[in-house]
């Protein structure tokens, strides 16, 4: 039984055109992501879904392997799960047995091997049916607002909330997807990550770094030079 990385990575991209192949600090964007699941002590094989021929190219020459995505799982509507699953039927056809799927998406360089071992250390600890990774937002949603239909506004947790220190509340954290990890076996029952048993792994704000425009890569660059990475 192995456990896998599995990078998804389409050829197509509206917000920044190529982005999964674009050079970040030296080397293609993709590249950080294969690379810090490689050095990980818990990852047994990485995988790059693709059906793109550049990305499955640098991903190989990375040290990847390629799950040949069908162009139909191609498109920008396409749901990661559809990918998943696609992924462990893939590699069931090949005899690759799946403990855990650990699920990275390219876009987040900042995200290390570390976050992962931390990630498997936090599954297994806690006998937990799925890790995500998460940042706690400087602005909490929880003194969001909600837009009734007669045009005023409530509290959108509760009517208070919008006035309570923050403090008083309760800690919002948000998905930055830089890793979901979770065992095969509770993804197949649903063909769906797990929405229960599911455990936080807080990264930075920084850390959540997502690139999906040109500033967003501009920005990370200027990180990794910064820090010598």
């Amino acid at each position: 039984m192995k456990n896998i990385a599995l990078i998804t990575a389409r050829g197509g991209s509206k917000g920044l055109p190529r982005k999964n192949v674009l050079e970040l600090n030296g080397k293609p964007l993709i590249a950080w992501s294969i690379e810090a699941a490689i050095a990980s002590e818990n990852i047994d094989i990485v995988y790059v879904s693709t059906e793109d021929t550049e990305i499955a190219d640098i991903s190989l020459e990375f040290g990847a392997e390629i799950i040949q995505r069908p162009q139909y799982l191609g498109g920008d509507t396409i749901s990661s799960e559809l990918v998943i699953a696609h992924a462990i039927e893939y590699l069931a056809m090949r005899k690759v047995d799946v403990l855990n799927v650990c699920l990275l998406q390219p876009t987040s360089p900042l995200r290390t091997c570390k976050h992962i071992d931390e990630a498997f250390a936090l599954l297994k600890r806690n006998n937990a049916k799925c890790v995500l990774s998460v940042f706690e937002p400087r602005h909490s949603p929880v003194k969001s607002y909600k837009l009734n239909d007669d045009g005023t506004i409530v509290g959108m947790f509760f009517d208070s909330a919008p006035y309570c220190r923050r403090q008083d509340l309760p800690i919002a954290l948000q998905p930055n997807g830089a890793i979901y990890l979770f065992p095969s076996s509770d993804f197949l029952l649903n063909s769906q990550i797990p929405r229960s048993g599911v455990f936080p792994l807080v990264m930075s704000e920084l850390e959540s770094a997502d690139i999906d425009t040109i500033r967003d890569l501009n920005d990370v660059e200027i990180i990794l030079k910064r820090e010598k990475l």
